[in-house]
């Protein structure tokens, strides 16, 4: 009897995630449309078309799909090259502490100028920052940097993948009984407990991206040879939550739903890899969009905010939304290549590198036949 099985040497040899760049790329666009549809919103008499209604809505997707593609690189880099802490504080620190803190400023110093928005005493304005209150797509990244307080003690004590199960588990349910938490304590301390940026709310889609990176060649081993059957995942999710939003009306991406939703969506799309990227037409821009999405998610509101405040009121009909969209992506990456040619370019916009030589593409891997 014979079987075939992808050649392990090539496998383990990966330092390039092809399929976890490919969501990260659906999580950007996601994001994307979330923030242009309201901006669209806020500039056309505060009304919802439902293109544009269906466009925020399931762009919300976009957001915890990134808190696991967070928690899946820590986990899947401690597993296969193990921890070192100061390397970890180090790479932290450049990759996104540095660049929220130079985002927060420049945010803040938008809102200054624009809507003359007075500064306060360096007190309040600390507490806006570390709350990513300096714009409103900066408290996911303290959701970040609260998980990694946390996660040098998380990978210590998860290194098997019966203990990840049990994590991912235990995540869940953590996730599940803080929703809508509203803790009875007064002043800033109540706030933050109580605020979308309190880290625990959303530890189970970190955990899931633990449980990603733990069981990652079972899991990509199994549903890339099915795209077919995943993109009906991805349908059917895609259809309750339509369903969903119909019935309740407008959702957070906080909703209870996504505890279920992420991770059928995340797998579906790592499964729907290689349909998608069987040609260059899908391939080249997805690429580009899951390399700079880092970079994407900082800087896109800010060009939607100068959009807001100089383009006249003729391109805020629903019918430019497509554009709009296609705009602020171009505009986003143009800026960040422009920048990449500056020093220092890194500490202000991270931007991973794809290492080809080494990097093994699940979809082209050689097979072997293994005589039992």
């Amino acid at each position: 009897m014979s079987t075939e099985k992808p050649n392990p040497d090539l496998v383990q040899k990966r330092n390039y995630l092809f399929e976890i760049h490919f969501l990260r790329a659906f999580a950007c666009l996601a994001v994307v449309c979330v923030h242009v549809s309201a901006t669209n919103f806020g500039m056309n008499d505060q009304t919802w078309n439902g293109f544009t209604y269906f466009l925020n809505q399931y762009g919300r997707f976009g957001t915890p799909i990134f808190a696991v593609i967070s928690g899946f690189l820590l986990f899947y880099q401690a597993k296969n090259r193990g921890f070192r802490l100061g390397y970890f504080l180090k790479s932290r620190l450049t990759k996104i502490v540095i660049p929220f803190l130079i985002w927060s400023l420049i945010y803040r110093y938008l809102l200054y100028y624009y809507d003359k928005q007075a500064l306060e005493n360096f007190q309040t304005e600390a507490t806006k920052i570390l709350m990513g209150d300096s714009f409103y797509h900066l408290y996911f990244v303290v959701i970040v940097i609260q998980f990694y307080f946390v996660f040098p003690f998380l990978q210590k004590l998860f290194r098997t993948q019966t203990l990840m199960l049990v994590f991912t588990f235990l995540s869940l349910l953590l996730s599940y009984q803080l929703y809508g938490f509203q803790p009875d304590i007064n002043g800033p301390v109540g706030e933050f407990l109580s605020s979308k940026s309190f880290m625990p709310i959303w530890i189970f889609y970190f955990a899931f991206g633990g449980f990603l990176a733990y069981f990652w060649e079972e899991i990509v081993g199994f549903t890339v040879k099915r795209p077919w059957k995943m993109f009906a995942i991805a349908l059917v999710v895609s259809a309750g939550a339509v369903v969903e939003y119909h019935v309740n009306g407008y959702v957070s991406n906080r909703r209870l739903s996504n505890l279920a939703n992420i991770p059928l969506l995340c797998i579906a799309v790592i499964g729907m890899y290689p349909f998608f990227t069987k040609w260059n037409l899908f391939k080249k821009p997805l690429t580009i969009i899951g390399q700079y999405s880092m970079g994407i998610y900082l800087i896109h509101p800010l060009i939607l905010y100068l959009f807001a405040r100089h383009l006249p009121q003729t391109y805020w009909s629903v019918y430019y939304v497509p554009l709009m969209f296609i705009a602020v992506l171009l505009i986003a990456v143009v800026f960040i290549r422009i920048l990449q040619i500056l020093p220092f370019s890194q500490f202000v916009i991270p931007v991973p590198k794809i290492k080809k030589k080494n990097s093994v593409d699940h979809t082209k891997v050689k097979t072997k036949k293994v005589v039992a």
